[in-house]
């Protein structure tokens, strides 16, 4: 018995099966295909060089779910080239206002600090390249003093390149009511988070930056007003001074002070028009005086530390400054015990010069407290140590000068000898540049200075 077959259902099977299995199948292989391929990941790559600017490479891309997705073995270079970042993956989720990015471990070294404070400067003042809010996590950053990637992109673990114990990092960037913000977060042991917080926003925005902290919105900035930043942080861990310089986007080695130097403390700063005004405490420890004094024409060596209690500043200029500092043992030449007696009026005491008249002087420690203002630099020693600055056997080699000091004669104590008073020298500039000398006898001396020769 034969059954009845229908050509025109056949067709219509046949068809159905086609459009609603055989295409959709293919369509989805192809569409898993593509995914996969390296079109697709180095139109990623393109699309993340177009943002950060700089060369990125990507080893491969996984879609986990909708608008997330994760990027293998990715590699960041500078623009010289050098590969400053190498993650074995990325995270990265896209929402209508907002990027997430999730990294398990970065070991951020000097270099990729400069490039990520470019990428965040950049991001503070270019609104249209970057639209949309970044929020980035990192379960394990630490700071390291060199690369951690060898060639080929590989990471060599060397525990002496540590720089800093790992501990979670946090970076918002948030755009509201015409500021845009950085919020840098970084939890540590025992001990308050370090935070920085920077906030772009108009001159004539009528905010502080205790407004910001408080979570406040701005008033809408005026299109054709200039952009000022408003800089609040703290760190409790101390920092190395490559790391330091890199961060603050100054040039490497401005801070000569030694490889092993750290530094600790809090800020509070608006910078506006090309000029600050803040305020700040600073502890600067391991202190190099052998590199310090490098270019200066007094040398010193030995381990010191530097704890700054209060610097304030108006319109890049130092008004007030509270600082102690501190010497381990080391040594001095005896041209700078002269100057200080002759310049800022120390007084020699009993071990003020060897018998055998040595140039170089041993001592066993140093300790001062010096506060700077309006009327000039108060130098003083610390208390119970009878008026001495400096010390060698239970000897005072240098004692307080009796009053307070011009500030002018600070520039003096760094002239080479038997040049004239304040000679043209990168070092004398740089101190007359960053006080406001209003002491008595300054006018008649700043015309004589000239400009510092390069």
């Amino acid at each position: 018995m034969f059954i009845e077959r229908s050509a025109a259902r056949i067709r219509l099977a046949r068809t159905l099966f086609v459009l609603l299995g055989v295409l959709p199948c293919a369509g989805l292989c192809g569409w898993a295909a593509v995914r996969h391929s390296s079109v697709h990941r180095d139109s990623i790559e393109r699309r993340c060089e177009q943002v950060i600017g700089l060369p990125f490479r990507i080893g491969s891309v996984e879609h986990v779910r909708p608008n997330a997705m994760r990027l293998h073995d990715c590699r960041l270079s500078s623009a010289s080239g050098a590969v400053v970042l190498s993650a074995t993956m990325i995270e990265v989720e896209t929402l209508p206002h907002e990027m997430r990015l999730t990294l398990g471990r970065l070991d951020c070294t000097p270099a990729l600090a400069r490039v990520l404070v470019g990428l965040a400067e950049a991001w503070l003042r270019q609104p249209v390249r970057f639209p949309v809010d970044c929020v980035v996590d990192v379960d394990d950053f630490s700071w390291r003093l060199r690369s951690s990637v060898g060639p080929g992109g590989t990471h060599p673990r060397d525990p002496t390149r540590m720089a800093s114990p790992s501990h979670g990092l946090h970076v918002e960037c948030v755009a509201a009511n015409g500021s845009r913000a950085v919020r840098v977060r970084r939890n540590a042991d025992g001990a308050a988070p370090d935070e920085l917080r920077v906030v772009a926003g108009s001159l004539g925005a009528a905010t502080s930056p205790a407004d910001v902290r408080q979570g406040d919105s701005e008033p809408e900035p005026d299109q054709g007003s200039a952009q000022r930043l408003e800089v609040s942080g703290s760190l409790s861990e101390p920092l190395p001074i490559a790391v330091f310089e890199a961060v603050c986007g100054i040039e490497a080695g401005s801070l000569p002070l030694g490889d092993e130097a750290t530094v600790s403390g809090t800020i509070d700063a608006v910078f506006d028009g090309g000029l600050s005004s803040g305020s700040s405490r600073a502890r600067v420890e391991r202190i190099d005086l052998a590199a310090a004094s490098l270019h200066l024409p007094h040398r010193v060596s030995g381990e010191a530390l530097l704890a700054i209690e209060k610097l304030e500043w108006n319109r890049s200029r130092i008004t007030a400054c509270e600082c102690q500092g501190s010497v381990s043992r080391g040594r001095v030449g005896q041209r700078l015990l002269d100057a200080c007696v002759s310049v800022i009026g120390c007084r020699p005491g009993p071990a003020y010069r060897s018998l055998a008249r040595e140039e170089v002087r041993s001592f066993d420690d140093v300790a001062a407290l010096l506060r700077i203002g309006a009327a000039g630099a108060d130098l003083r020693a610390t208390p119970g140590w009878n008026g001495s600055l400096a010390r060698i056997q239970g000897l005072s080699i240098l004692d307080e000068p009796p009053g307070v000091v011009p500030l002018e004669r600070l520039a003096w104590l760094l002239a080479p000898p038997g040049a004239p008073a304040v000679p043209a020298s990168r070092a004398t500039a740089w101190l007359l540049g960053w006080f406001s000398i209003d002491a008595p006898g300054a006018a008649a001396m700043l015309p004589r200075v000239a400009p510092a020769t390069q």
